[in-house]
């Protein structure tokens, strides 16, 4: 995950399936992911529908799952890899703002992958929820490829 660029993780099939028309690549300023390569994926087309993929270095699934940070978890599985998929607690009783999965790529890295609820559309947590593992899906095939 070292040097990777995530927004190579998606092609242009990919991207269509998604209904997303533009990617581009950004350096996180999030605290605990300063530095790291992150990917903006976005509609530029109502329902504007966004996602967002980090390559994480740092840290693998197991952070979410602990209870310690202000996310309700659920362990999942993405292309036969362990992921978290996690939203802030309380999601359910509000328009939640996004869910995330983080899918354990290798020792102590994953690739998180956000899907937004900041469109037109609104979506439920659980349609938000299957929007981030789907895309997560997509990244770690195309990332399997790599190898």
């Amino acid at each position: 995950m070292d040097g990777l660029d995530p927004c190579t993780l998606f092609t242009g099939t990919q991207l269509t399936q998604l209904k997303l028309d533009k990617k581009r690549s950004r350096v996180s300023e999030a605290a605990s992911y300063k530095g790291m390569k992150d990917c903006a994926l976005e509609s530029l087309h109502p329902p504007f529908d966004s996602y967002s993929a980090l390559a994480a270095t740092n840290e693998g699934i197991e952070p979410w799952l602990t209870g310690k940070r202000n996310v309700e978890a659920k362990l999942s599985s993405v292309s036969g890899f362990a992921a978290a998929t996690y939203w802030f607690r309380g999601a359910h009783d509000h328009n939640t703002a996004d869910c995330t999965t983080s899918v354990d790529v290798a020792q102590g890295q994953s690739l998180i992958v956000s899907a937004d609820n900041d469109g037109m559309q609104t979506y439920t947590l659980d349609e938000l929820c299957q929007r981030a593992e789907q895309a997560a899906g997509m990244a770690i095939q195309t990332l399997q490829t790599l190898k």
